[in-house]
């Protein structure tokens, strides 16, 4: 068993991803489990890791793809071997739709291909990874489901913000973001009663591959969010909201 809490993030080979695991491992604080979906993207960025921050055995690879139920539970049934729980849980795997093969996909294809990470793959991890959570006895389990201020439907309609649907208009990407804010709501009521914590987290417009490195902040800035939904702050005031820096005026 690990002797820190222990939080398996997905899609974090790169991007936001790496650098929440970057964070914790650098601060000490948890053992991460640093999920991807082949052993070669896994491997490669547990080598990066360890060349920034030197070796470090709280880190465990783990290869899961979010678009594979086999991939999934493979992934459980190796942790539950290995640790018997899990703490805190980052769904952080997604796509944007608008570069790579993706891209050029016709327009019902385009939308499977991201709703199936975005949306249906999140799903299917949380319900895959719930048991070993429901092991834990940490004193503050968490779920945290990355988002984007895209997802928010007061955020499209707004005239006056530059991420409106007029600037921006990716309904595919929108439509998954909003999606999983309304898994993340059905999760939080249910779970509420047995103490698991299940929130957003927005990083905001940051300057990744993702974006094609355009927006407003780093990626350490980007990932400090979804750092905090994961490790700080009261559940009880945290419950029903989204930990963003922008556009909660508009709701979530």
């Amino acid at each position: 068993m690990a002797s820190k809490p222990i939080v398996l993030i997905t899609g974090a080979n790169q991007r936001i991803g790496f650098e929440v695991a970057r964070q914790l491992l650098s601060a000490g604080t948890h053992h991460v489990l640093l999920g991807a979906r082949s052993p070669e993207k896994v491997e490669d960025a547990a080598q990066r890791l360890h060349s920034i921050i030197g070796p470090d055995p709280h880190l465990t690879t783990v290869v899961i793809d979010v678009t594979d139920d086999d991939s999934i539970q493979a992934a459980a049934q190796f942790l539950n071997h290995k640790f018997k729980k899990i703490d805190i849980l980052i769904n952080n795997a997604g796509i944007s739709g608008t570069t790579g093969p993706i891209a050029s996909l016709p327009h019902r294809e385009k939308y499977r291909a991201v709703f199936e990470t975005n949306v249906f793959g999140t799903a299917a991890v949380i319900e895959a990874f719930l048991p070993l959570i429901r092991q834990s006895d940490y004193h503050d389990r968490r779920i945290v489901d990355v988002t984007s201020g895209l997802g928010q439907i007061n955020v499209a309609y707004a005239p006056d913000s530059e991420y409106g649907a007029h600037q921006i208009e990716v309904p595919f990407y929108r439509a998954s973001k909003a999606a999983l804010n309304m898994i993340t709501a059905v999760y939080a009521v249910k779970l509420k009663k047995e103490g698991i914590l299940v929130i957003t987290a927005a990083p905001g417009y940051t300057r990744t591959a993702f974006t094609e490195h355009q927006g407003y902040k780093d990626v350490s800035q980007g990932a400090r969010n979804v750092v905090r939904a994961a490790t700080k702050g009261d559940p009880e005031k945290l419950y029903g909201t989204i930990v963003a820096e922008e556009l909660t005026e508009y709701g979530w």
